[in-house]
Order: structure tokens, then sequence, then C-alpha cells
């Protein structure tokens, strides 16, 4: 079991990292786009687009690890005055609606992004670029799967590992 737990935050921090680094190009065209925009009254048609795309992937598959090393926003004034059982209780609810909302985007994201590859889909913003987004729509359920996965690890260190607080 432990080897699978193992298995599964590995994956979570390598995708983080990987999400991470979509921070360069990100930076990148969006200050080629800044740049041409305001010296050369000349933005690219895809500088609107490429950064959406980008900082889409990058929450996507960021969200399992910031779960993972808990960097994500708790409200933890009420765990302070319970004691450890009802702390874990209350961690284990919040981790539960984690598992609905992910179980959500991975099964409506397959169906969306399925019918968007089958009419390979194209942007709805009717500039020249126009792009293909088909691909774009599997990193919702790939971003779900990773997020339902590590909610079931922290939900195994609440109860097994002791990791309440």
């Amino acid at each position: 079991m432990n080897v699978i737990l193992k298995g599964i935050e590995t994956l979570s921090a390598i995708m983080g990292k990987l999400a991470g680094f979509l921070m360069i190009p990100l930076t990148l065209v969006i200050v080629y786009t800044v740049i041409l925009r305001r010296f050369f009254s000349n933005a690219p048609d895809w500088g609107f687009e490429v950064p959406i795309f980008l900082f889409g992937m990058m929450i996507l598959l960021s969200g399992a690890d910031t779960l993972r090393i808990k960097g994500h926003i708790a409200v933890d004034i009420i765990q302070k005055y319970v004691s450890d059982q009802w702390g874990r209780i209350l961690i284990t609810f919040g981790l539960l609606i984690v598992l609905f909302v992910s179980a959500f985007l991975v099964f409506k994201g397959i169906d969306s992004a399925i019918e968007s590859t089958k009419i390979m889909e194209r942007s709805s913003h009717q500039s020249s670029f126009n792009p293909q987004i088909w691909w774009f729509k599997w990193f919702i359920p790939i971003g779900g799967l990773l997020l339902w996965l590590q909610a079931w690890v922290e939900i195994y260190k609440v109860w097994r590992g002791g990791d309440a607080r």
C-alpha cells in the first residue's frame, strides 16, 4: 500500500514541477505580446489564447501537488478548538468535497474532451489564429484524476498517519 501512496505522491510532485515550468513560456509569451502591442501597436493574434492555454494547463496540473504540500487556503480556526478526532473528521469532510468535485471533473471532463476531439473543436474567439482546442480539454480530466488520487492519499494520511493538522 505504501508503494502505491508514494507513487501517487511522486506523480503529484512531478506534475506540480512540470506545471511550474509552464510559467516560463507563459511569462515569455505575455512579455512578447505586451512589447509588440505597446511599442509596435501590433500584437500577434495568438497572444491572447496561448497564455490562456498555458495558464489553464498550469492550474489543472498543479492542483494535486498543491493538495499534497497543503498549499491551499484553509479555514482552520475551528480545528484549534476541537479534539484531534473531530479535527480528522473536519479534514476528511473537506477532502470528501474535493473527491466529489474532482470525480465530477474526471467524468464530465472525459465526456467533453471526447466530444471535442470527435469534432476537432476550434476556439470560439474567431481570431485568425483559430487554434484547435480539443487537446486542451483533455487536461480537465487529467487534472481531476490527479487531484482525486491525491485526495485519497490525504484521507489515508489523516486516518493512518496521524497527519490531522
